[in-house]
């Protein structure tokens, strides 16, 4: 469990500030952490939506303009690690699996933060990852299927923006 949560934290914050391109990898990275944790009908569904919605948005991501990480993207991984450690110090109480779970859905939440329109849009796909390792910690079906609920929208907007968005970035500069 800590190796896979471990590995989780560390490809959170490796990808932030970059665009869907890890996307994959965090997906099957995330199904791992989750599946430590939980068993049974919860685990299979929540390890088959996690790669697979993430193969499918890299898919479907890859189509736009790479973005490179900028000097700026420090910050978002300064706040992550500022965020974690006070999580982890208020949250003692709740268990190492939880306050983990909740330490990706953070770190999805800061790499939203700041960016251009991709980045932001891959944070919150993390953060929609992150709620389903947290509704597979907390074996919570109600939360399993908000955060398939948010990866839906989060899906109809990126359809409908992002195209936008991208090419408005590109006739700037």
């Amino acid at each position: 469990m800590i190796v896979g949560f471990g590995l989780l934290l560390l490809l959170a914050l490796a990808g932030l500030g970059k665009d869907g391109r890890g996307l994959p990898l965090y997906g099957a990275v995330c199904a791992f952490a989750g599946a430590t944790v939980c068993s049974g009908l919860m685990a299979l569904l929540t390890s088959a939506a996690l790669v697979g919605l993430n193969v499918l948005a890299w898919a479907w991501l890859r189509r736009f303009a790479p973005e490179a990480p900028d000097r700026a993207a420090v910050l978002p991984v300064v706040g992550t690690l500022v965020l974690l450690l006070a999580l982890g110090l208020s949250g003692a109480g709740l268990g190492l699996a939880p306050v983990l779970g909740a330490g990706a859905v953070l770190a999805g939440l800061c790499g939203a933060a700041w960016g251009t329109p991709l980045v932001q849009f891959t944070g919150l796909l993390r953060a929609a990852d992150g709620l389903v390792v947290v509704a597979c910690v907390l074996h919570s079906w109600p939360l399993f299927a908000a955060a398939l609920s948010l990866w839906g929208v989060l899906a109809a907007l990126g359809v409908t923006l992002l195209p936008r968005l991208a090419w408005r970035r590109v006739e700037d500069v």
